[in-house]
């Protein structure tokens, strides 16, 4: 196999691996979006009187992302267990209960102690 053979396989297979990232990616920034999305539909319609309508909508569209790429994932868990509760977080993370100092460790905020 001559060298130029060699650098462009070598060449070609870091392209293919850079696409795949880049799809994976967009895929989970499309997720981001559509929970921002559901976050502000659900806000209009509990606060501003908007239709459930928009709320269905968002959902069916996340429906399809999740059949299309698999679940979305609870990446940020500072963020969900301000949001959903620690219970939560802890039943769909899979692993052990993050520790209030590895949860603060993220923000710089320190644990209080007593």
């Amino acid at each position: 196999m001559s060298f130029i053979t060699k650098a462009f396989e070598i060449t070609e297979k870091g392209f293919d691996s850079s696409v795949e990232a880049v799809e994976e990616w967009n895929e989970h920034r499309h997720a981001q979006r559509l929970l921002l999305k559901l976050g502000v539909a659900v806000y209009a319609e509990q606060r501003l009187g908007n239709d459930h309508d928009t709320v269905e909508r968002i959902m069916k569209a996340l429906d399809g992302h999740v059949a299309e790429h698999g679940e979305v994932e609870l990446d940020h868990l500072r963020v969900a267990k301000d949001v959903l509760g620690e219970d939560f977080v802890v039943a769909h993370s899979g692993d052990a209960e993050p520790t209030d100092s590895e949860l603060d460790a993220d923000t710089g905020a320190t644990t209080p102690t007593t």
